[in-house]
């Protein structure tokens, strides 16, 4: 049971506020909106780094980080260049971040990660010839299920 404004101003949409405070409302709302198409974009950088990562430790021969010296880790890095290029876009994506916790609560943000398991779910069965199985598919389904939950309450 409401008890005040708040709890109907959150059911509006910017369109049904009065006059007097479609500014406030709509601002907000403009604020999410661009927080979440924000959140969107550093997801899609996290699932290039992590596809660009793989693809050049695939094409080095694999890196057995903890079983080869700094010296030896050092020089696979040099030989597989792309490397660097993951880990720049994953920075891009770190930075671009910031703003989107500025903008949402961490309990909304945060699970909205979990959508790169879509991105990765297909790079991994169509460009890595990854299995794909029926349980791998609900699990997907059932996680981003459950962050479009979380995202409805913000």
């Amino acid at each position: 049971m409401d008890h005040g404004l708040e709890g109907a101003a959150c059911r509006l949409r910017p369109a049904e506020l009065g006059s007097g405070n479609r500014g406030v409302f709509y601002l907000m709302f403009r604020l999410n909106l661009h927080a979440l198409m924000l959140a969107v974009i550093c997801i899609l950088l996290v699932v290039a780094g992590q596809t660009i990562m793989k693809l050049a430790i695939v094409r080095s021969g694999g890196m057995p980080v903890l079983e080869i010296g700094m010296g030896e880790l050092v020089r696979k890095f040099m030989a597989a260049p792309y490397i660097f290029l993951g880990f720049g876009l994953y920075a891009v994506s770190a930075i671009l971040w910031l703003q989107v916790l500025s903008k949402l609560d961490i309990s909304v943000a945060f699970p909205m990660v979990s959508v790169t398991y879509i991105g990765t779910l297909f790079i991994g069965r169509f460009l890595f010839n990854e299995p794909v199985n029926f349980c791998r598919v609900v699990g997907v389904v059932l996680i981003c299920s459950g962050v479009l939950f979380v995202i409805q309450s913000q």
